[in-house]
């Protein structure tokens, strides 16, 4: 059972207060940190990238470029739903209150390694004394657009692995790799009822235990409704991605196209330790990978990755950066858990 207890005395209130707008002020500067050194790391080719910007920014461009900036909010409403869908568990959660979180969690998965800032953002933001117990809410939304990537990943890879200039025992290993984390979904799936009925002994492994038993409480319907807004909102990237790269005439076939694309949202899903040094710098270095037998010229697929960046992470960052100030979190009751065996 867990129990709340809030914090009585103005000291205790005001030491709070205070711990959160550091904590605040920390996250801000690291997600600004980040920010800039994103776009550093694209002056080595500014002038080139700029150019080829100039070149794509034209009337005749401007219908797609609009069709990707309306797909922005469709992307992360999709993810707000099925944040929606799983937290329900726990919070009755708005979908307002939902987006509002997604986008806190995305500006706080910029300040922290792989998925542990968006947990935490996503969490935080929730409005209830229960909202620790939404962590394992968030490790399923985040491993259920985790296993998406990978499984499209891997018909990408299938349709293209031949072309990717990899050795033998490279593509092996790919091969392996993919396999094994098919299946570690599949058995995670069909054993997470085992986790409603553990009940260990050590404190700590109780404490888990609160935090992680939503996991086994999921019906089908819950899992299958979710990763149907989960292949949505990856098949609105897909499309904003493969647009983006439409807009320099590639004559590379559609299917290619995405298929190419699928191979560059693997990379970043494999590798998420790089996020701390800097999404976009991994999303080119594997798009040029990806891209090298194509002989496309490398300024523009940079330009494209960048122009993707642009819309669909950094204006959601921002806002995520203004809503992290704008909650009264210290208004509210923190929870100081007690569990009972």
């Amino acid at each position: 059972m867990v129990q709340d207890k809030e914090l009585s005395t103005p000291k205790e209130r005001r030491n709070l207060q205070n711990l959160l707008w550091i904590g605040k002020l920390v996250v801000t500067v690291l997600i600004l940190s980040y920010i800039y050194k994103t776009f550093r790391n694209e002056q080595k080719g500014i002038g080139d990238v700029g150019a080829v910007f100039q070149n794509i920014l034209v009337s005749d461009h401007v219908p797609f470029l609009f069709f990707m900036l309306i797909l922005v909010p469709v992307n992360w409403a999709l993810e707000s739903l099925k944040w929606q869908q799983l937290a329900k568990k726990v919070v009755d959660i708005t979908f307002r209150d939902a987006f509002r979180g997604t986008l806190t969690g995305l500006a706080f998965g910029v300040a922290a390694p792989a998925q542990l800032g968006d947990t935490i953002g996503r969490v935080a933001a929730l409005k209830s004394d229960r909202r620790l117990e939404a962590i394992g809410a968030a490790i399923v939304s985040n491993g259920i657009q985790f296993y998406i990537s990978v499984a499209a990943g891997a018909v990408g890879w299938l349709h293209l692995q031949d072309k990717i200039g990899l050795s033998s025992q490279s593509k092996q290993f790919v091969n392996l790799l993919l396999a094994f984390v098919t299946l570690s979904g599949i058995v995670v799936v069909w054993f997470r009822k085992p986790l409603m009925d553990w009940h260990p002994k050590r404190k700590i492994f109780q404490k888990i235990h609160a935090y992680l038993r939503i996991i086994g409480s999921y019906s089908a319907l819950d899992l299958g409704l979710s990763t149907l807004y989960g292949s949505l909102r990856y098949a609105v990237f897909l499309s904003q991605f493969v647009l983006a790269l439409s807009l320099f005439d590639f004559p590379v076939p559609a299917l290619e196209l995405a298929s190419a694309v699928s191979l560059i949202f693997l990379a970043k899903t494999l590798i998420p330790a790089i996020n701390v040094l800097g999404d976009l710098g991994l999303r080119e270095f594997t798009a040029l990978l990806v891209f090298e037998q194509y002989n496309l010229p490398a300024e523009e697929i940079i330009a494209a990755t960048f122009l993707v960046w642009i819309l669909n992470v950094l204006g959601p960052i921002l806002i995520g950066i203004f809503l992290i100030w704008k909650y009264k979190w210290s208004k509210m009751k923190f929870s100081s858990s007690k569990i009972n065996s």
